[in-house]
This record gives C-alpha cells, structure tokens and sequence, in this order.
C-alpha cells in the first residue's frame, strides 16, 4: 500500500512537467478542467490539483489507455448481462426527454 501512495506522489509530481510536454495547448487544459486562467496556473505552479482534476487530466494525458479502459468496462458490463435492446433504451429516452 505504501508503494502505491508512493508511486501515486511521484506520478502528482509529474503532471506538471506532462503537461508542459504533451502536444495540447494551455487553453485546452483550462477548459478542461472548467478553470480561471489565473487558478489554472496557481495550480500548475504550486502543484495542488484536486483528485477529480487528476483523473481529467490523466485521461486527456494518455487518451488510448482511457479509451481501452472504458472499453474493458463496458465488456465486463456485457458479460454481466448490464445491457439493454435498443427499442427499450430509446423508450426510456423519449419518455425522460420527451
């Protein structure tokens, strides 16, 4: 557990230097994560985002492994049986949103 906290501090420490390397622009990562230019860059600088903006951030980062993550996801849901028919999803959308 400790190896994890640990690994998890080094990779908070990083975000920084990930950002700076990666091919987004700034304004990208402010819309991202629904900031003030001003509070983006405190948080850059001082290193303080918050758990939901890391999980933002990690999947704007490494956009394949979030995309292979949510597609493991939503086949562990098939072998579960968590599935709909079409005809009874788009009932329950016309009557929630019509």
């Amino acid at each position: 557990m400790i190896n994890t906290v640990l690994e998890f501090k080094k990779y908070r420490d990083s975000i920084p230097q990930l950002i700076q390397n990666s091919n987004y622009k700034t304004g990208y990562f402010i819309n991202l994560l629904g900031l003030k230019t001003p509070t983006y860059y405190r948080k850059l600088k001082e290193n303080s985002f918050s758990m939901e903006e890391i999980e933002l951030l990690t999947k704007a980062l490494y956009p394949k492994e979030a995309l292979l993550m949510e597609l493991q996801d939503a086949e562990d849901d098939y072998e579960k049986g968590n599935v709909k028919e079409h005809i009874e999803f788009t009932q329950e959308l016309r009557q929630e949103f019509l």
